[in-house]
């Protein structure tokens, strides 16, 4: 009688979860979706990091190097001068002009990662992933 109580319940539970199969996370990212940037313990953008892996990708895909070693200089310039008047600036400038280099620093990283893993990708056979 037991066993067949116990039957009953697993018999029950394969109905209620019902037979759909589980869609498995697709291990390639597109080129639009983003990939989260390197961070340090304090949660701040790693730019240390995001600069290796920045110059790995040189080894694996020199054009989009060059163009992500470019936007990659103009953050960081940007970023140096700003850090220079930073403790002269309002308040208020001064949270809004961090959260915009912040962002700004994220979303390049997050590029420069996500171009990494496509073009590793890509190596293996040469054909472009959409």
């Amino acid at each position: 009688m037991i066993k067949s109580g116990v039957v009953a319940v697993i018999i029950a539970g394969f109905f209620l979860t019902g037979c759909v199969p589980k869609k498995a996370p697709s291990l390639v990212t597109s080129s639009g979706e983003a990939v989260a940037p390197p961070t340090n313990p304090e949660g701040e953008v790693d730019m240390v990091q995001c600069e290796k892996e920045l110059n790995a990708l040189g080894t694996v895909n020199q054009l989009r190097y060059a163009e992500l070693k470019a936007r990659f200089e103009r953050v960081m310039h940007g970023a140096s001068g700003y850090t220079t008047v930073r403790n002269s600036v309002n308040p208020e400038t001064r949270h809004a002009i961090d959260a915009l280099y912040k962002f700004q620093a994220v979303k390049l990283c997050s590029e420069i990662r996500g171009e990494m893993l496509n073009s590793l990708a890509v190596k293996p056979t040469e054909d472009k992933l959409e």
